[in-house]
C-alpha cells in the first residue's frame, strides 16, 4: 500500500491527526503492519526483514487509539534501533530508548492527546521500559480511553474473588507479591504470579 491506501487504514485503529505521521514511518521505513487479535503477554511486537524486505510489526486489535498509537511507535523505535545500531544492540536498552523519545516528538509536539495522555507519556519517555503496560500511570490513564468497561486491572479484582484472563483462562486472586498477585489457576490448581496492571473480566461462580 502507498502512503494515500494507508490513511484510511490507520484511521480506524489511530486518533484523529496521527494517521499522516504514521503512513509516513510506514512507507520511509517499508513497513508491514498485522493487526492481531488480543495475546495474553503482549501488546505488539516487530521483526526485522528476512527475505521479505520488508520490517513486520505487529498490534494488538483490541487497543483503544492512544494505546494503540503508543505501542506503534515503542515498535517503531525497535526498527530504528536495529536500523541505526544493528541486531546485537540490547533490545530495550539505551539506544532504544532514545529511538522512542525520538520517535514520540511529533506527536507530542502536535497536541494529538488529551491532556491526561501527554502528561503520563511524557512523564514514561523520561525513562521507557519494555514494556508500556508496566508502567502503572500511564497503563490506568490509557485505560480511561477503553470502550469495554467489562474489563478491569488484576490489582482492582477482591483478594479471593475469580477473575477471567484474555485467553479464557480463570485464577483466583491471592495475595500480593510486589507488583504482582499470587493467583491461584483454577483449571490446573498452579500458581502463577500474575501483573497487576493486567486487563481481566471477574467472574461470579455461583
Amino acid at each position: 500500500m502507498n502512503k494515500e491506501q494507508l490513511i484510511p487504514v490507520l484511521s480506524k485503529y489511530l486518533p484523529k491527526g496521527s494517521e499522516l505521521y504514521a503512513a509516513n514511518l510506514m512507507e520511509k521505513h517499508k513497513i508491514q503492519l498485522r493487526i492481531k487479535n488480543p495475546r495474553l503477554t503482549k501488546l505488539g511486537d516487530y521483526r526485522p526483514p528476512t527475505n521479505e524486505n520488508s520490517h513486520r510489526i505487529s498490534i494488538n486489535r483490541d487497543l483503544n487509539p492512544f494505546a494503540f498509537l503508543i505501542t506503534f511507535m515503542h515498535e517503531v523505535a525497535h526498527l530504528l534501533n536495529f536500523e541505526n545500531a544493528g541486531p546485537r544492540v540490547p533490545p530495550h536498552g539505551s539506544e532504544w530508548k532514545r529511538e522512542f523519545q525520538l520517535v514520540s516528538q511529533p506527536i507530542i509536539q502536535q497536541n494529538l492527546l488529551p491532556n491526561d495522555v501527554h502528561l503520563a507519556l511524557n512523564r514514561y519517555l523520561k525513562n521507557p521500559k519494555a514494556s508500556s503496560c508496566t508502567d502503572a500511570q500511564l497503563v490506568r490513564t490509557l485505560r480511561l480511553y477503553d470502550e469495554n468497561s467489562e474489563w478491569v486491572l488484576v490489582e482492582e479484582i477482591p483478594t479471593g474473588l475469580t477473575f477471567e484472563t484474555q485467553d479464557g483462562r480463570r485464577f483466583t486472586k491471592l495475595e500480593k507479591m510486589r507488583t504482582r498477585f499470587r493467583c491461584t489457576e483454577l483449571q490446573s490448581g498452579k500458581i502463577y504470579l500474575v501483573p497487576g496492571l493486567m486487563q481481566c473480566k471477574p467472574v461470579v461462580i455461583v
